[in-house]
């Protein structure tokens, strides 16, 4: 199996993982190794949701741990994925109910799943299956390798959220991001606008390559304006071998997770709730949304 590290320069490994308790880069690097999900992008994940921090909780949603999983989307997780890490105890008393939403019906038992959160192994590892599951949805929408900022763009928005955007960007990359995606721009004004006025799907997009380090006018972007598969190994998601023993996993449900939690002090553009596609109440996280908007 190909090492996690193997692609990563050193410069960007110490940079990325720099200010991170020991404990945390152990468990993130487990999960690369686990899941094929590069090192240097779980960090970057890490440190975007949680600060690596393993106990985060957000104030406003049910967004917890070291990845900031709301309670639907690590129930469902466990469901999905829990069985190959040893959590397949929990896994089976999870039920689908018929909206596909994942359920425990004893509050005890659910109460206990929903505190594995705050094991940074386990958030990690189920972090990495969600990027694969994402990776999977988008690749086979979109028909080619994506990078960085697509996986971004489906942690924001739920895969089928990005493969919606990104299709619509390919054809016209300068409409209104608001109109295309209303319920969305309601929950995240910080990012679907620009002191009052609405931004385009380019400018979104452009915003989320910028900072998360792909330079959209180099001649090895693909058509969404990715770093391609193969086309850098310094921009290569998905540079770790997987296990074969692994198998194939059923698609998860996504709900809008994470870059959703708290808006600046004292910014009317971050003050409104949206529910996402599983009922929950997110809004954006400060660190990235000043990002997004000094970019």
């Amino acid at each position: 199996m190909t090492s996690a590290f193997s692609t990563i320069p050193r410069a960007d490994l110490q940079a990325g993982s720099g200010s991170a308790p020991h404990q945390v880069r152990n468990a993130v690097a487990q999960a690369s190794r686990a899941t094929g999900v590069d090192f240097a992008y779980l960090m970057e994940k890490a440190s975007l949701e949680s600060g690596f921090r393993t106990d985060a909780k957000a104030g406003t949603s049910s967004a917890t741990g070291l990845f900031q999983f709301v309670d639907s989307t690590w129930l469902d997780m466990v469901k999905t994925h829990g069985a190959k890490h040893g959590l397949g105890a929990y896994a089976e008393l999870i039920e689908r109910r018929p909206d596909g939403r994942a359920a425990v019906k004893d509050p005890m038992a659910r109460r206990e799943i929903l505190e594995l959160r705050n094991d940074p192994r386990l958030s990690a590892l189920l972090a990495g299956e969600l990027a694969q599951d994402n990776r999977r949805h988008l690749e086979g929408e979109l028909g080619q390798p994506v990078g960085r900022t697509e996986m971004y763009l489906a942690h924001f928005l739920g895969a089928a959220g990005a493969t919606k955007f990104l299709k619509a960007m390919e054809d016209n990359p300068a409409q209104p991001a608001d109109r295309l995606l209303p319920e969305a721009a309601r929950a995240n004004r910080g990012v679907f606008y620009d002191k009052g006025r609405p931004v385009t799907l380019s400018q979104i997009y452009d915003r989320f390559a910028a900072k998360f380090g792909e330079d959209t006018g180099t001649p090895a972007v693909g058509r969404f304006g990715s770093v391609v598969a193969g086309a850098g190994d310094d921009n290569d998601v998905w540079s770790s071998g997987r296990s074969a023993s692994s198998g194939r996993e059923p698609l998860s449900t996504f709900t809008v997770m994470l870059l959703n939690q708290l808006a600046p002090p004292g910014d009317p553009d971050g003050q409104e709730d949206q529910t996402g596609g599983k009922g929950q109440n997110e809004k954006l996280t400060p660190n990235l949304l000043g990002g997004l908007r000094s970019a």
